[in-house]
C-alpha cells in the first residue's frame, strides 16, 4: 500500500518524480566529475560537470519549494503530508551534498594518491547505484507497487558496501607519504562523497517508516 494521495495524487506524484529525477541528475552529474578528475581529464572538464551539478541542484531546490507549497496549501491527509515533506527533504540533501562534494573536489584541486583511486571510483558507482534504489523506492510507495521495502533494504546494505569502501581508503590513504595537510584534505573530501550514502539510508528509513505507518 501507498501514501494516501487523495483528488491532488497525479499532480503531486508528477511533481515529487519530477524532484527525484533532479536530485539524481546531480549525483550523476557528481560522480561524472570525480570519474573525469580520476580519469586524468582537463579541470575545465571537471569544473563543467561541478556546474551542472549545481544546476541540478537548482533545479531541485525549485521542485522542491514548488512540492512544498502545494502540500502546505493543503494538498494530502496530514499523515501522508508529513511522511512525504519529510522524504522530499531527505532527497533534496542528496543534491546538496552532491553539489558540496563537487564544490569540495574543484575549488580544492584535492591532490588525491592513485593508490585510493579504485576505492573512489568504487564508493561513487555504489553511491550513485543507491540514489537509483532510493528513488525507484519512493516511486513505488507513491505508485503503490510492491518491492517498496525490498528497494528501501538494498540501499541499506549498500551504505554498508560505502562505510567498508571508505575504512580502506583511509587506511591506504594515510599508509602514503604525502604530506599530512594533503591526507586531510583528500580526507575531507571523501568524507563529503560518503555523506551521500549515509543520506540516501536516512531517507530509506523514513520510506519503510512511511510503509510501516499505511499498513492495516
Amino acid at each position: 500500500m501507498g501514501l494516501h494521495l487523495g483528488g491532488k495524487g497525479d499532480v503531486i506524484k508528477r511533481m515529487v518524480f519530477e524532484h527525484l529525477q533532479q536530485v539524481e541528475a546531480a549525483v550523476a552529474a557528481m560522480a561524472g566529475g570525480i570519474m573525469a578528475y580520476l580519469a586524468g581529464k582537463p579541470w575545465e572538464e571537471v569544473e563543467e560537470l561541478a556546474a551542472e551539478t549545481h544546476r541540478r541542484e537548482g533545479r531541485a531546490d525549485d521542485v522542491r519549494r514548488e512540492v512544498e507549497l502545494e502540500l502546505v496549501e493543503g494538498a494530502l491527509l496530514a499523515g501522508s503530508r508529513r511522511s512525504l515533506l519529510n522524504m522530499i527533504d531527505a532527497a533534496d540533501r542528496l543534491a546538496n551534498a552532491a553539489e558540496a562534494t563537487m564544490d569540495c573536489l574543484v575549488l580544492q584541486r584535492i591532490p588525491m594518491p592513485e593508490l585510493i583511486h579504485p576505492l573512489v571510483r568504487e564508493i561513487v558507482e555504489v553511491t550513485v547505484e543507491q540514489v537509483a534504489d532510493v528513488k525507484a523506492a519512493v516511486e513505488k510507495l507513491l505508485e503503490g507497487e510492491k518491492g517498496v521495502v525490498q528497494r528501501a533494504e538494498e540501499v541499506e546494505h549498500k551504505e554498508g558496501r560505502v562505510d567498508d569502501l571508505e575504512r580502506r581508503c583511509m587506511s591506504r590513504l594515510f599508509a602514503t607519504d604525502i604530506p599530512l595537510a594533503e591526507k586531510l584534505l583528500v580526507r575531507d573530501f571523501v568524507e563529503r562523497l560518503v555523506e551521500i550514502s549515509d543520506r540516501a539510508e536516512d531517507l530509506s528509513d523514513l520510506i519503510v517508516t512511511a510503509m510501516a505507518v499505511r499498513r492495516p
